[in-house]
């Protein structure tokens, strides 16, 4: 039942507040009415228009997040934010992949697995999370990646699936 209630009440917070702009004191308020829903929330959340989250009682979040404009974040795995990561617009966070029964991915059972976004980790727009990943602290997702293998600390990863593009050691 609680699961029902965190996830009808952070649906009806952000489409509620969806005709107010994405100024940070917008953000800031969406974050602080949405940060029960959480198994745990730190502070300063910031939650931009269109976010949609599954599974927020499975959800960790640290201090100073930001969850940018239509960011899907499916947390039925697990999920956790730590301090100051930022999700680029439309990132996808998918902790449950699909398995293939009698021919048919439609029919197979979902293997689902948690991701991890260390500290200062960054995600550019449409950047896709698949099940089991962690993004180093202080690593950026370029946007439109594919993260499909752990991104060590400290780097740029790109492309689909993503690579390291740069290093900052």
């Amino acid at each position: 039942m609680f699961r029902f209630l965190s996830y009808a009440w952070f649906t009806f917070v952000v489409s509620t507040t969806s005709f107010l702009p994405d100024s940070w004191p917008i953000l800031k308020l969406r974050g602080w009415l949405v940060r029960w829903c959480f198994k745990s929330c730190g502070r300063n959340l910031h939650v931009g228009t269109g976010v949609r989250v599954q599974f927020t009682n499975r959800i960790e979040i640290g201090d100073h997040v930001l969850l940018a404009h239509g960011s899907w974040v499916q947390g039925v795995g697990g999920v956790k934010l730590g301090d100051e990561v930022m999700l680029g617009p439309y990132t996808c966070i998918a902790t449950n992949d699909h398995t293939k029964q009698h021919g048919s991915y439609r029919r197979g059972e979902g293997q689902a697995a948690p991701i991890v976004m260390e500290r200062g980790s960054w995600t550019g727009a449409h950047a896709v999370l698949t099940a089991g990943v962690t993004v180093g602290a202080g690593a950026a997702v370029a946007a439109g990646a594919v993260v499909t293998k752990d991104v060590p600390p400290n780097v740029v990863v790109g492309g689909v699936p993503a690579r390291i593009i740069m290093s900052d050691e």
